[in-house]
């Protein structure tokens, strides 16, 4: 299905990523694990069957590039080090500073994907020669969301099905109007909002431009 693939939550840290996972440890849940060379991170699936991520950064001073573009690749995750790094700590909750890292979502073509959130839109292509998937970004992160293709010839979520309504970027006035005009020029639709504008991907996903 088109639409959401995950949404990811970043923690602060490694530590708190090691307690997380020695939480988990404790649980029945089911948990992919990967090292993607700029980030360590967990995967789950919640009872509506949609994704979540919980992750943690590398300090970017870690992060390499590979010609144009950022190196991220899917590793096996070092358990044992990431749970040596709590320190014994016990798992207490989502730790101050917890916040959405990025949105990741099934597309229909990584191209028209690219058009509208990096042409129109304004992301920045960050990765783009990873299998099926494209990365994209603002002010140097490896990825604010990440697209693929992954779902083949996937349909759009419909009204019964459990999926992202709208998810928000949130920007100064001047960078919402500049974006409308962009979203405009390319020739999307936008709506005012109170607080920005709203459009939607050509996939029906709709984006939200709120202010800061």
């Amino acid at each position: 299905m088109l639409g959401l693939f995950h949404v990811a939550i970043l923690l602060p840290d490694r530590a708190a990523l090691g307690r997380f996972v020695g939480h988990l440890a404790t649980t029945a849940a089911h948990v992919g694990m990967a090292d993607h060379a700029v980030s360590e991170a967990l995967y789950l699936t919640d009872p509506d069957g949609l994704g979540l991520e919980v992750y943690a950064d590398r300090p970017r001073d870690r992060w390499q590039t590979v010609g144009d573009q950022l190196y991220m690749t899917t590793e096996p995750l070092d358990v044992p080090d990431l749970v040596a790094a709590a320190d014994g700590e016990p798992w207490t909750g989502m730790p101050r500073g917890t916040r959405i890292g990025h949105v990741h979502l099934h597309v229909g073509d990584l191209d028209r994907g690219a058009e509208f959130y990096h042409r129109a839109l304004g992301f920045d292509e960050m990765v783009w020669s990873y299998p099926g998937a494209l990365f994209l970004a603002a002010a140097g992160y490896h990825h604010h969301l990440g697209t693929n293709t992954w779902a083949g010839n996937a349909r759009p979520a419909g009204p019964g099905d459990a999926r992202l309504l709208s998810w928000d970027i949130v920007l100064d006035r001047d960078a919402i109007d500049l974006a409308g005009k962009s979203l405009v020029a390319a020739g999307y639709a936008i709506t005012p909002e109170a607080s920005g504008l709203s459009t939607q991907d050509p996939w029906g996903t709709t984006v939200r431009l709120v202010e800061d």
